[in-house]
């Protein structure tokens, strides 16, 4: 097949207009399960403490008639703490970008703005799944919020080598969790965590996991994959449900939700959380605030900023399965 002799065609043209579409895609998951699922509560200093405490282990408590009342000191509650972390993203525009006729947006600052809004949002629930130590902070050193995986040290089960973190009263600070050996995702382990939570009185209804940790839960024994027929018409279709959305344990019921964030790295996949979400909130200190900046030159400033924290109101309540492949079967 040959092109017609002395025809113009488009790859010597000059002026054909370009196409560009008038949208912008993006498909990166704006999703914060953690953070949804706790829920906020305002908080008035860099420094919020609440207090903890327990009951007494039950026994006989037999006394004779006219008895001679003992009295001894009671054990008093626990004082602990979690420091606001500041979290921020900034923005410079160009007068003339601005100004240009764009695709797919009107304003570059304002898109950008949304944009950053998104990220600092996942940002936030990145911090709060770590396994990262309270951070008291200086002038020039920030303070860091100690993490959900930092902070859990009654119902715990870890790999080889693997040791508890918590809030240390000597320091008044949480110290970060020892990782342990990695390995697979175990039903036992999960169930191990659930009657170590009930045993101290919590009531755990979410476990929270990778996506790649999602797959394996629902491959555990005893979880049945259920079929059913779909009818089009003349035709049946068969459809298979191999996901597992809900898990009725010896303890309870719990949903299980996969969270993207917590997929972004080997070192946040490690975990499985067992939550009880009425035990532990995201303390707002400053909610997500858009500055102004002074203007530096030919070019708009805006900056982001959020402060926050994890109140974690007991950690008693909660569980983790810690050092499993999070991302894949070695990983």
């Amino acid at each position: 097949m040959a092109q017609v002799t002395g025809s113009f065609d488009t790859y010597e043209a000059v002026g054909n207009r370009e196409e560009l579409a008038e949208a912008i895609y993006m498909i990166t998951p704006e999703d914060t399960p953690l953070m949804t699922l706790l829920g906020r509560e305002p908080v008035k200093t860099t420094h919020p403490e609440w207090q903890i405490d327990a009951l007494a282990t039950p026994g006989m408590n037999a006394v004779v008639e006219g008895d001679t009342w003992a009295f001894s000191e009671f054990t008093p509650t626990d004082r602990v703490g979690n420091y606001t972390q500041i979290s921020d993203k900034k923005i410079a525009v160009t007068r003339t970008q601005e100004k240009t006729l764009k695709a797919g947006r009107k304003s570059e600052l304002k898109r950008e703005l949304k944009k950053k809004g998104a990220e600092l949002k996942r940002d936030m629930e990145y911090a709060l799944l770590q396994n990262n130590a309270s951070v008291a902070g200086a002038a020039a050193t920030p303070r860091e919020l100690a993490g959900f995986a930092a902070w859990l040290e009654t119902n715990t089960a870890r790999g080889a080598g693997g040791a508890d973190g918590g809030f240390n009263s000597s320091t008044g600070l949480v110290d970060a969790a020892t990782n342990g050996t990695q390995r697979a995702f175990a039903k036992t382990d999960l169930d191990d965590v659930l009657e170590k939570a009930k045993a101290s009185g919590g009531k755990p209804s979410v476990v929270m996991t990778s996506l790649y940790n999602k797959r394996v839960f629902s491959e555990f024994a005893g979880i049945a994959e259920l079929r059913s027929n779909q009818n089009q018409g003349s035709k049946s279709q068969l459809t298979i449900f191999a996901g597992a959305d809900t898990y009725v344990s010896d303890f309870g019921v719990l949903t299980i939700i996969p969270n993207l964030v917590m997929s972004t790295d080997a070192a946040t996949a490690r975990n499985v959380f067992v939550i009880d979400p009425d035990k532990a909130k995201v303390g707002i200190f400053d909610d997500i605030t858009m500055h102004d900046v002074a203007k530096v030159g030919d070019a708009e400033r805006r900056a982001l900023t959020v402060e926050y924290t994890l109140i974690m109101r007991n950690e008693a309540a909660h569980g983790i399965v810690a050092d499993t492949f999070g991302l894949t079967a070695s990983s």
